[in-house]
Formats: structure tokens, C-alpha cells, sequence
């Protein structure tokens, strides 16, 4: 079954582009369309403060629009 509302790195889709209000984010990690919520991480990349194996991630809501790149399957 396939969401083509909720994205992430894996899903095989191909490259796209994600716009939160109009604003290009880089390095996200999912994205859901209906919630408008996403998660990605910012640059440059750092270590989470209370733990040393994971990286440091932000959440952001919005209007999300996802674009699919023209290499993508």
C-alpha cells in the first residue's frame, strides 16, 4: 500500500524537492502532507545533545508541497 500523501527517504519514489511555505528544505527525512508536518535535518549537520548517536532533527509545519525531480522512475 502506498501513501502518496506521507514521504521519506526510502520509499523508492525518486528524488523530489519539498517547499514549506514556499521555502525550499533541504535534507528531510519525511514529510506528511495532509498534517503538514515534516522532519529533516538542519545543515550543517551536528550530533543530538543528550545522545551521541543521533543526529540533531527539527520538526516544521506548514503548507507542503512535494516536487518530483524529472531523474525520478
Amino acid at each position: 500500500m502506498t501513501r502518496h500523501n506521507f514521504h521519506y527517504v526510502g520509499d523508492g519514489l525518486g528524488r523530489r524537492r519539498v517547499l514549506v511555505n514556499g521555502n525550499e528544505i533541504k535534507q528531510v527525512v519525511w514529510a506528511d502532507i495532509t498534517r503538514g508536518v515534516l522532519l529533516y535535518h538542519p545543515s550543517p549537520l551536528r550530533r543530538h545533545k543528550n545522545s551521541r548517536d543521533e543526529i540533531y532533527s527539527r520538526r516544521l509545519r506548514g503548507s507542503i508541497e512535494v516536487i518530483m525531480m524529472e531523474d525520478s522512475p
